[in-house]
């Protein structure tokens, strides 16, 4: 009897709607029904999962390859060996992966033996096949859309805010979209507001980012609120002159086409507005101070989850500012307060100095911690796979029972049912230790790699630059979380700061007084 483990996989959004992975998962179940010598253990799914994506960095891969480490089936069965890939490398590097824990690879519609020259050769061939098939429907796709693209048809993607796609698949003004849009060139051109402040403005109006109406609208997570970055796209975008490129970030097309849409703004406009910018950006680096902010995107906040950025100020501190207060975000403010920058930085700067001094201390020490918490883990593995064998006995217990007529057909069934449960819970506990296990190791194996580093850096401690001590903060610090709290009526920061690898958190208060 082969235990079985069932693959299936289909690689875009259309099949997944069109639910063809039950399709397969139940073609597969009727196979192994009419073989009696299969056994499925589990399925493995990997829905709108791209084939050139690697086996084992797909879920159901990743899974199913755990899976045949720990020895819990023999047999992976298919529908098309094209499921492991669709191009030759990605379904050789996806059977090697699996043959080399003993896993034999059925095709339900493919007849080979991977055990002889011959079915080994045939493997390739399929493979090969399904990679020219694929280029093909790749080449086909790419020479209709080129055509589409210079007549001028909308190809996909998000439609720009302004326009709709009409029923041909062109794009037409959205006249309520487009009001906003010349508002926006306006007040930067004519009223010199910043891309923050008309974000404000908009937001402040009650004029949505998107309104989700129209063919091709992106109608999903919409917040509906207005960023400084999304007005800076608009003003840098061609397409609002009547100008639009296709292609122009893809990875297979090699030529940008630029073809005409209906215009919004003129090219005067357009033209004066990219002055302005370049105006604004030379303003914007002359009054700069030169400073690194070292905890840039590592500061949390404690009560909207947003990142923490910095802000240099001629006359006084500077301060790291919870995201979560811009003023482009009306209604939805954050409550947290700003943070010295000088004081949180060297808060946490002297943490990782006792790291990289201590470095061997504190890793020998989480050693400890974690070699007590492996060995306990492999203790709970040993009893599971104890509690394995005891269901199996209660298993050859009850059908000895029942070949003596002692019990009857129904009470097997029964009993059989709820020990496969039971065997079911053991099985993910298992997973779960081996898996828990498995990080462990790969932690170690991190905290190894990082030694030479570590090293390198603590002979420089009295030298090292701003970029080289961000370096030194990014490679050592797990998150730091920001938040604050009422102490003698006034308002206290509290810091806490998490550090990767070692068992190291420090917290800090810190009086507003000081900012």
């Amino acid at each position: 009897m082969k235990k079985v483990a069932i693959y299936c996989r289909v690689s875009s959004d259309d099949q997944k709607e069109r639910d063809t992975i039950d399709n397969q998962v139940e073609m597969l179940s009727a196979y192994t029904e009419i073989k009696e010598h299969l056994d499925v253990y589990s399925n493995y799914l990997d829905n709108g999962i791209s084939g050139t994506i690697p086996f084992n960095e797909r879920p159901g891969g990743k899974e199913l390859i755990n899976d045949a480490k720990k020895g819990l089936f023999d047999t992976v069965l298919v529908y098309k060996i094209d499921r492991f890939g669709r191009d030759t490398l990605s379904g050789l590097n996806a059977v090697e992966m699996l043959r080399k824990y003993g896993i034999e690879i059925i095709s339900v519609t493919e007849p080979f033996d991977l055990n002889t020259p011959a079915g080994r050769f045939q493997f390739i061939t399929y493979l090969n096949m399904a990679e020219l098939e694929r280029n093909n429907i790749l080449d086909r796709m790419y020479i209709g859309a080129t055509r589409a693209a210079k007549k001028g048809k909308w190809m996909g993607g998000i439609v720009p805010y302004g326009y709709i796609k009409n029923n041909d698949g062109y794009l037409e003004i959205n006249e309520e979209e487009a009001k906003t849009i010349k508002k926006i060139f306006d007040l930067y051109t004519i009223d010199k507001m910043s891309g923050l402040s008309i974000a404000a403005y908009l937001n402040s109006s009650g004029i949505l980012s998107s309104c989700g109406k129209g063919k091709g609208k992106r109608t999903k997570g919409i917040t509906g609120k207005w960023r400084s970055s999304s007005i800076q796209r608009i003003l840098s975008s061609t397409t609002y002159k009547g100008i639009h490129e296709y292609g122009k970030n893809g990875t297979r097309r090699r030529d940008t086409i630029t073809r005409t849409v209906p215009a919004i703004i003129t090219q005067k406009q357009w033209d004066e507005v990219q002055l302005q910018k370049e105006k604004n950006s030379l303003d914007c680096m002359k009054n700069r101070r030169n400073r690194e902010f070292l905890l840039r995107k590592l500061i949390k906040c404690k009560y909207c989850g947003r990142t923490f950025y910095g802000i240099t100020y001629p006359t006084r501190n500077d301060v790291y500012v919870c995201a979560g207060k811009r003023t482009e975000m009306i209604n939805t403010k954050c409550i947290n307060v700003n943070v010295n920058a000088d004081m949180i930085e060297d808060h946490i700067w002297s943490g990782c100095v006792d790291i990289l001094k201590n470095y061997n201390i504190h890793i020998e020490e989480l050693r400890r911690i974690e070699n007590n918490k492996e060995n306990d883990s492999e203790n709970d593995i040993v009893k599971l796979n104890k509690l394995l064998l005891d269901k199996n006995l209660e298993k050859t217990n009850i059908l000895t029972l029942f070949r003596k007529g002692i019990i009857s057909e129904k009470d097997v069934t029964d009993q059989i049912n709820d020990i496969k449960k039971e065997e079911t819970k053991i099985n993910k506990l298992l997973s779960m230790l081996n898996n828990k296990i498995d990080s462990k190791k790969r932690e170690s194996e991190l905290v190894e790699s990082m030694n030479s580093k570590i090293e390198y850096y603590k002979t420089k401690l009295e030298e090292l630059t701003e970029k080289e001590k961000r370096k030194i903060i990014e490679l050592l610090v797990k998150g730091v979380t920001v938040g604050y709290t009422i102490a003698g009526g006034k308002k206290v920061v509290n810091i806490e700061v998490t550090y990767n690898l070692v068992k190291l958190e420090t917290h800090m208060d810190m009086d507003l007084n000081f900012l």
